[in-house]
């Protein structure tokens, strides 16, 4: 179950550094690294999901697939 809303996209801003040390190729690759890791998560927790229903489905007497 997650906490966002399944019918709206949710916006993330991004916040940078103050200070200048941090190079935007850096910025960009933590984003991206981090965009990755949610989007497997979001994936791995539809497949289970799915796997969920289709268990349901399939113990269900008398149903018809």
């Amino acid at each position: 179950m997650g906490i966002g809303r399944q019918d709206k996209p949710v916006r993330i801003e991004v916040i940078l550094p103050d200070n200048d040390t941090e190079t935007p190729h850096m910025t960009d690759a933590s984003v991206l690294r981090l965009a990755r890791l949610i989007g497997r998560q979001m994936a791995r927790e539809d497949h289970e999901r799915q796997k969920r229903s289709r268990r349901r489905r399939q113990s269900v007497p008398g149903q018809k697939s």
